[in-house]
């Protein structure tokens, strides 16, 4: 079989340089805002809109000048050679703050470009994180946005805490035996869905110790060898997946905890008839493109 290359992973293509140092520049920032450059990507509900042929609905500063109220999340992204991009998440009110077709961003994104996907699931980030933290953790006082967006202050003159976005670390393993691998399903994925094992990584714990005790919790299977193969940010909400390949030590499947509804050992020749599968056919069918599932799948295949 003829390997082909391997496409650069959901998420991870971005155009943006993130510009950190000018957040702290209100001035900055606000000319990047208004200087008639800037594109301005829109969330409502937790949905993007999309244009008919599936890419990113984006749009100028005069277009949706008069809609980002105190009330909108405006977030700086940063820049793309000169170009200033922006997240502006609305309430999540009844109606839609700009007419258009908004969609979950999975249901989307092997539709649209991969830098627009990964300004997307940057900007759906950084919004749930405002939605998540209006009140301050420490004494509960309301928060306000600071930082371009990128962090919210407790305004409390007495507690004063500020909170920044923060990222779920998460293991995601294929776990082999030779001319298998381990594959399990929960119970919540589509029918027939099977993928590698997942869980997040508990804090005081490393990424190898996190794939170990995740395989064994999950599956009863001990593992030996851990290798990394990539990372892929996951916005669902805000986690970063560690991609690993792992060598079983033992076999026999003895699920311990509730994560998983059926797990089993699956042939190499198994995991290429699933490939051939349709969403909407019978069967068993493997994770969608767009996830590092996925690439652990087809880069053990090749």
């Amino acid at each position: 079989m003829i390997a082909r290359p391997i496409d650069p992973l959901t998420y991870t293509v971005s155009p943006l340089d993130r510009a950190g140092i000018l957040r702290t520049d209100e001035a900055a920032v606000q000319a990047h805002l208004t200087g008639g450059k800037a594109r301005i990507v829109p969330l409502w509900q937790q949905r993007h809109l999309v244009t008919s042929d599936g890419a990113a609905g984006v749009f100028s500063y005069d277009e949706v000048a008069l809609m980002l109220g105190a009330d909108v999340q405006t977030v700086f992204l940063g820049l793309a050679d000169d170009t200033p991009w922006f997240a502006a998440g609305f309430p999540a009110a009844d109606t839609a703050p700009i007419a258009g077709d908004y969609r979950a961003l999975n249901d989307v994104v092997l539709l649209m470009p991969g830098d627009q996907a990964s300004i997307l699931a940057y900007a759906r980030a950084m919004v749930i994180w405002h939605e998540n933290h209006r009140y301050c953790s420490r004494c509960g006082t309301a928060t306000v946005s600071d930082e371009a967006g990128h962090c919210r202050k407790c305004t409390n003159a007495a507690c004063g805490y500020r909170s920044f976005p923060r990222t779920d670390p998460v293991v995601i393993t294929l776990i082999t035996d030779g001319d298998r691998c381990l594959l399990g399903r929960q119970a919540s994925w589509a029918p027939g869905i099977y993928s590698t094992i997942a869980g997040f990584v508990e804090p005081g714990e490393t990424v190898e110790a996190a794939v170990r005790r995740e395989a064994e919790e999950e599956t009863g299977v001990e593992v030996g060898d851990v290798r990394y193969i990539a990372s892929q940010p996951w916005p669902f909400p805000a986690s970063l997946m560690f991609g690993f390949h792992a060598d079983a030590l033992t076999t026999a499947i003895r699920r311990k905890d509730n994560e998983l509804e059926d797990c089993r050992w699956f042939t190499r020749a198994d995991i290429l008839t699933f490939q051939e599968r349709t969403s909407t056919a019978p069967g068993f069918k493997l994770p969608n493109r767009y996830a590092i599932a996925r690439l652990l799948l087809d880069r053990w295949l090749q």
